[in-house]
């Protein structure tokens, strides 16, 4: 009989907003119950990795969690890849078992973002001007935050866009 084993990412999304640090969730296992994590850029680089443990132990699947966190981030609003993956326990630099890729948006000193619905008349340069009380944004970071901007001078009235504040 063959042993199944699956890893799920819980959080994050596809497509979520994360900082500098932030938690990665799911289930699944890994070898001896070890969750192997890391977040690559578009090129395929690493720049930063982490692991978890599964509360299932050495062979039965179980929840995990852990933070992640970027010590030297790139500029906010890039598009980065989570892996998560069952531990590599052979040898050479790749994932091991049943790996998983998230989509993620990185911004480093993200507080939270604010969710927008675009009015009539509505500009993203004056709509990163009306959430100043809260943070800080740029029309690139609103542009980065929300796939459905595809031309920043083409919004529609009625989209929801993510405004994050850093």
């Amino acid at each position: 009989m063959g042993i199944l084993s699956d890893i799920k990412v819980r959080q994050p999304a596809k497509g979520d907003l994360v900082g500098r640090a932030f938690t990665v969730t799911g289930i699944g296992t890994g070898f001896e119950g070890t969750i192997g994590i890391r977040l690559v850029n578009r090129s395929g680089k690493v720049i930063a990795t982490g692991s978890a443990q599964s509360t299932g132990g050495m062979a039965a699947i179980g929840e995990f969690t852990t933070t992640i966190k970027v010590k030297t981030p790139p500029r906010a609003g890039t598009p980065l890849t989570l892996q998560v993956f069952g531990d590599n326990p052979g040898p050479g630099p790749g994932p091991g078992s049943d790996l998983r890729e998230v989509a993620v948006v990185l911004y480093p000193d993200l507080i939270g973002w604010l969710l927008y619905r675009v009015e009539a008349g509505d500009t993203l340069s004056g709509i990163v001007r009306k959430p100043r009380d809260f943070g800080r944004t740029t029309v690139p970071q609103i542009v980065a935050a929300n796939d459905q901007i595809k031309d920043p001078d083409l919004i529609q009235v009625g989209w929801r866009l993510r405004i994050p504040l850093s």
